[in-house]
């Protein structure tokens, strides 16, 4: 059923009224979306030709879409980026396969010292950098300086990294993720222009446990505050953009996810909130902006009908630039927490105080 936005007609997902289980939210009818269906049949993102499907082109609260892209090679863009959010340490690690070039990534924070420590290492036409085709699958990266493995398994993931020398000491992570099944997440296909298009899964607020080693200092995650968030990206991308994000996740299943830049001309938006683990989708865009010349100057995110009025503090900013001739990625992050004011599904106001998190932005020529 096409839903119109902005003068543009976008299909939702959608699923027969009979395969719904529990009755049609207020948000599934304003969205055309779907709730939990089980079982059900993935819809393709391309046909046979890497054309996008239109009945692909929507959101829904769990992933549904087959993320397989025929053809296109060379414009291809597929990458799993993970971030692990504890009091005491922040973690990034990225695996991503971009067809000409594939690269994984490792970022660990010390939040009480400051200590930053990053390591990448690239493969060219990505030999051996193969990411699956849905967001809840296992995937790999073997390289004598740079291992990393996500196993999937019922209800939980098992993430395990290892370098030999990442900032001049070894790095081993040991972590389990668990994967509640009340948790919502944001699942979205959108077209970027004709020839281009997006599909995404944002998984925040899942449980963390486990610890990093590195060198001779042990970091171990504190039950009930250490969250982990998936960000699976597959599609063929403009070859210049642009985009901004942040997202944060706090005790209670309260999380955000906020994007502007990237698809503020499809009529269809990421920007989403959990309120105990359910997902609350927002229409309106989110703003993000900071003040000039200050790389850690604090963040403002606003919506115009005030549902986000949030503050991002950073702590530090890690920046990778990525050149390939003259293909390039150049990406800013910052670390830091989130302090404001979200509305929550009936209307009322819910505070959010020293939220860790995280924002990003990048401008790429790919």
């Amino acid at each position: 059923m096409p839903v119109h936005a902005h003068g543009i007609t976008h299909f939702c997902l959608s699923v027969p009224t009979h395969e719904l289980r529990g009755p049609r939210t207020h948000m599934d009818v304003l969205m055309n979306s779907f709730t939990h269906p089980e079982p059900f049949a993935a819809v393709a993102l391309c046909d046979s030709h890497g054309q996008l499907n239109p009945q692909a082109v929507g959101w829904s609260p769990r992933p549904m879409v087959d993320c397989a892209i025929p053809g296109h090679f060379g414009r291809r863009k597929r990458w799993n980026h993970w971030c692990i959010t504890t009091p005491q340490w922040m973690l990034s690690f990225t695996q991503a396969d971009l067809d000409y070039l594939g690269y994984a990534a490792a970022y660990f924070l010390d939040l009480q010292s400051g200590q930053a420590v990053a390591y990448n290492q690239y493969r060219l036409f990505a030999r051996g950098c193969n990411l699956p085709d849905q967001p809840q699958a296992s995937h790999e990266f073997n390289h004598p300086r740079l291992q990393l493995r996500v196993a999937e398994h019922t209800g939980r993931t098992r993430i395990t990294i290892h370098a030999p020398d990442i900032g001049g000491q070894p790095l081993q992570v040991a972590l389990d993720i668990q994967r509640p099944a009340h948790l919502d997440s944001v699942n979205l296909v959108a077209p970027l222009g004709p020839q281009s298009f997006h599909a995404t899964s944002r998984q925040l607020g899942l449980p963390c446990s486990g610890s990093v080693q590195l060198g001779k200092q042990q970091y171990s995650c504190v039950a009930g505050q250490s969250f982990a968030s998936l960000d699976f990206g597959r599609g063929v991308w403009p070859l210049n953009s642009h985009w901004t994000r942040a997202a944060f996740a706090a005790p209670g299943g309260i999380a955000g996810n906020f994007g502007a830049g990237w698809t503020d001309c499809s009529g269809l938006s990421e920007n989403t909130l959990w309120f105990g683990g359910e997902l609350q989708h927002l229409d309106s865009p989110i703003t993000i902006t900071q003040a000039p010349h200050n790389p850690l100057a604090p963040w403002q995110l606003r919506s115009p009908d005030d549902a986000v009025q949030l503050t991002f503090t950073p702590r530090q900013r890690h920046q990778a630039y990525r050149r390939l001739g003259p293909f390039y990625a150049d990406t800013q992050q910052w670390f830091g927490h989130f302090d404001g004011v979200l509305r929550g599904p009936e209307g009322e106001r819910v505070p959010v105080n020293n939220a860790l998190g995280w924002l990003g932005e990048t401008h790429a020529r790919w």
